[in-house]
């Protein structure tokens, strides 16, 4: 399922530029004409090639006219392939045998450069060597002048980093939605992709997108399953509600157990300070972890920024019910300013 999807997405040459420019090719792209950027058929190097779902030939000029060859291949297999540099290395081997049968080198003088790049999500990290000569046995100084040398490009995923990824990017989206562990951060992250879609205006891509979210995204992150593939739009509305779901459920246990345990802390301290004391203090107690699961549920929601902002305005609310209404704030705003801006009216109507 995953293959497929892939394919679907880095079939597009949207999604192969952002990949260039915010990744493999980051400090020299503005060499490259990407109005020249072209798929090859996989068999163009070899069957092998071909009957590995994902995989793709793509070339690209210089905008001094030369090509470059991208081999993209993608993995999706739990155990690394310490193997990957010698795949590549043959993979480029039949590469140039194509072309030298196309008479590239008789008509140039010269093979084009090629670009190996390795895609990963496999959740653990990548650690098979990056370069065939790793793979190498040393044979001496005498030797090393005649072994093969050549690197890929590797992007894991799961390594990559949020603050390494560069904005406005497909495959940064790609990455942010796969890796994200909070998954209450999923619908928004779906909305920046959906706009981004809509600003450039590439429907193919935006179709492979529907596939992917449905057949990767919903089985993977929130263990359900679409009987058919839904627009983007669809699978955030659907995340989001079940997001809030969760929330309030959260919310409603919170509650009962501060509750219970005020009325516990009240009782213990009611023995020996009085009833009434104790049950005045329980319910205190009661509303101190209501106030603190509020800030925990607004530091997943948003961040650890709004949930300090959230705790200096709680601190001064006693009314379980204005509490209540905060937990219901913080399940329908989408932007912790907004969060913020209610909660403050609400103190200041209240006060």
């Amino acid at each position: 399922m995953d293959d497929a999807a892939y394919k679907q997405l880095f079939s597009r040459p949207r999604m192969v530029r952002d990949l260039l420019q915010g990744f493999a090719a980051r400090d020299w792209s503005g060499a490259l004409d990407f109005a020249s950027l072209t798929p090859l058929p996989t068999s163009y190097v070899s069957d092998d090639l071909q009957q590995r779902h994902g995989d793709s030939v793509w070339r690209i000029r210089f905008h001094d006219e030369r090509w470059l060859y991208l081999l993209l291949l993608l993995e999706f297999q739990s155990a690394v392939d310490r193997a990957m540099a010698v795949r590549m290395l043959t993979y480029t081997g039949l590469l140039y045998q194509k072309l030298l049968g196309e008479g590239v080198l008789r008509k140039h003088g010269a093979l084009p450069p090629v670009l190996p790049i390795v895609i990963y999500n496999g959740r653990r990290a990548w650690s098979a060597p990056t370069d065939v000569s790793a793979l190498i046995a040393s044979g001496g100084a005498s030797l090393a002048q005649y072994q093969p040398s050549q690197r890929y490009f590797l992007l894991d995923e799961g390594r990559a980093g949020a603050a390494a990824l560069p904005p406005n990017n497909f495959v940064s989206a790609l990455i942010a939605l796969e890796t994200n562990r909070d998954r209450a951060q999923v619908p928004g992250l779906l909305k920046t992709l959906i706009e981004l879609l809509r600003e450039r205006g590439d429907a193919e891509l935006t179709r492979a997108f529907d596939a992917w979210a449905t057949q990767v995204l919903v089985p993977r992150r929130f263990r359900g399953t679409a009987e058919s593939t839904l627009r983007l739009e669809e699978v955030r509305a659907m995340l989001a509600e079940q997001v809030e779901e969760w929330t309030a459920q959260w919310i409603a246990e919170g509650r009962e157990q501060g509750i219970a345990k005020g009325r516990e802390q009240g009782i213990a301290e009611g023995r020996e300070q009085g009833i009434a004391k104790g049950r005045e203090e329980g319910r205190e107690e009661g509303r101190a972890e209501e106030r603190a699961l509020l800030c925990r549920l607004a530091e997943r929601r948003f961040d650890a920024a709004t949930a300090q902002r959230l705790a200096a305005v709680l601190a001064d609310i006693a009314d379980p019910e204005r509490l209540a209404q905060v937990g219901e704030q913080i399940i329908e705003c989408t932007t912790a300013a907004d969060l913020m801006a209610r909660v403050l009216d609400g103190s200041r109507q209240s006060g």
